[in-house]
């Protein structure tokens, strides 16, 4: 049985169009757990209306307390030996469910995942080959794909075998960047299959667009959980430079979108500070930097005023030329 777990927070305007494209699913075998995260519009009566639809579907209402925590609270009572996300505002092709199992099962793979359709305003862009295919990668191949950032780490994206994942740390945002990560790493195998299954929508008042308070120092929060399942599981030991230098260009970024946001300099000093204390104290192979990123590099380590002030002054001159 596939548990499909939907976190719903303030998309009244789609929910019907994703919990439709659940129950047209040509596979049956699913039960679905819908968490209200405290949502102040019409969401929490349209879930309860789809409740006594259908058996299968059971809702839980909470206090907002964020995807991270409405996602646990549904793993925490999912019944399923295999686990899928879907974001609410977004929907399935009808034989999603069924090609997703279906590939699990004949490969025996701990993880699917496929391929998508975005839908902007005025047109549907499919992203991959959408042949059909579907390849076998071994852990490390997968993992290497998803720290290089060639394959997303998007949950909705995957189907996982239950057996392979736990809850997510208690974040409000980038929950999906370090716990997809942690979770592969516990598979043994990943099957990929080339199928757009799922229609993610470009929805301007979702949470990914609407950043909440501190988001760069979550993403910084996820890219730490990387590294430390790298390190504590001993992973790509005949890589360890490269994975430094992808680690060092990550934190690099984190610290340029802080410099460029429109807080106040004591705000930017202090985040900034926060995100290079482990860069302080890591040897840099500059080498395999370009000249920007190790003129970032080394005023991050060194010089964190002059960093903020070079990474502000670089986003006026992009934004007037």
């Amino acid at each position: 049985m596939i548990s499909i777990i939907v976190p719903v927070y303030k998309t009244e305007k789609f929910l019907r169009q994703c919990l439709d494209s659940i129950l047209q699913q040509t596979f049956n075998d699913w039960e679905m757990w819908i968490v209200d995260d405290g949502s102040p519009d019409n969401s929490p009566a349209i879930c309860d209306e789809y409740a006594a639809k259908d058996k299968r579907i059971k809702v839980i209402h909470q206090n907002n307390q964020g995807t991270a925590m409405a996602k646990n609270n549904a793993i925490r009572k999912c019944n399923g030996d295999m686990v899928y996300f879907v974001d609410s505002d977004d929907w399935l092709e009808p034989d999603a469910l069924a090609s997703l199992a279906d590939t699990m099962q004949k490969t025996n793979a701990d993880m699917v995942v496929y391929e998508h359709i975005v839908e902007e305003e005025k047109k549907s862009v499919i992203k991959g080959n959408n042949d059909g295919s579907v390849t076998i990668l071994n852990r490390e191949e997968t993992l290497w794909k998803i720290f290089t950032n060639e394959m997303p780490s998007y949950l909705w994206l995957t189907l996982f075998k239950r057996e392979i994942i736990s809850l997510f740390p208690d974040m409000r945002s980038f929950e999906d960047h370090g716990t997809f990560f942690s979770w592969a790493s516990n598979a043994r195998t990943t099957a990929y299959l080339s199928r757009a299954l799922y229609h993610y929508r470009m929805n301007p008042d979702s949470l990914l667009h609407k950043p909440v308070k501190n988001h760069n120092l979550l993403m910084y929060k996820a890219i730490n959980i990387r590294m430390s399942v790298i390190k504590e599981k001993h992973l790509f030991p005949d890589r360890q430079e490269e994975c430094k230098a992808i680690y060092v260009n990550s934190v690099i970024k984190v610290a340029k979108d802080i410099a460029r946001s429109p807080i106040s300099y004591a705000e930017k000093l202090k985040s900034v500070e926060e995100v290079s204390k482990e860069l302080r104290n890591m040897p840099i192979d500059y080498s395999r930097l370009n000249a920007k990123q190790r003129l970032r590099a080394y005023l991050l380590k060194h010089h964190l005023p002059f960093f903020i002030r070079f990474n502000s002054a670089t986003s006026i001159f992009v934004k007037k030329h």
